[in-house]
């Protein structure tokens, strides 16, 4: 998966807060329709991916069920990417990051363009290079953002069992404390 539902809001933010300080953009109705707009177009997607996934999942496990000696030396994780390209392709799913993103961006200049939240008066192409870029540096960006709180995570006072409650809400708080650190939030 490019970004994961919980990324969402994040990457919605940066996209709205990115759009304004570039000082092309007027917002009509505020910042929070725009932001709650680009959500829901990147929610959308997400589970776009996620249900042809699950697809695949159950292609496999009914293969699975009815060869099992078929799948005994496969590599599952190579022949479920395989399957992913094979069934994105047909659906019309674009799986590459850059093609993806791309596609993301249009969809938000023109979607909040046509619910009329915002106005600009610059080209439809630097609209959405501001907003590919946006979302870009976020994807780029996240591995490290990550990275830096698993290693919080570590050197927490208290030790977190990974997954409690708990740690998913320190993590949370973490991560938007280092977003901020960036801008991002």
């Amino acid at each position: 998966m490019l970004i994961k539902e919980t990324q969402a809001p994040y990457i919605a933010n940066k996209v709205v807060i990115d759009l304004l300080n570039s000082g092309f953009v007027k917002f009509n109705h505020g910042l929070d329709k725009s932001k709650a707009m680009i959500e829901e177009i990147l929610i959308e997607n997400i589970t776009q991916e996620r249900e042809l996934e699950d697809e695949i999942k159950e292609i496999i496990a009914e293969q699975e069920e009815e060869n099992e000696f078929m799948f005994y030396d496969v590599d599952r994780k190579e022949l479920f990417g395989m399957m992913k390209r094979k069934l994105a392709k047909e659906d019309g799913f674009i799986l590459n990051k850059t093609d993806r993103l791309n596609n993301l961006a249009h969809q938000i200049v023109e979607d909040l363009w046509d619910a009329e939240l915002i106005d600009y008066e610059i080209n439809d192409g630097k609209m959405k290079n501001i907003v590919f870029d946006s979302m870009d540096m976020f994807v780029k960006e996240k591995h490290q953002i990550e990275d830096v709180v698993y290693d919080k995570l570590k050197n927490y006072k208290k030790e977190l069992i990974a997954g409690s409650e708990e740690w998913e809400l320190v993590f949370k708080s973490l991560y938007e404390q280092e977003l901020k650190k960036r801008g991002m939030l």
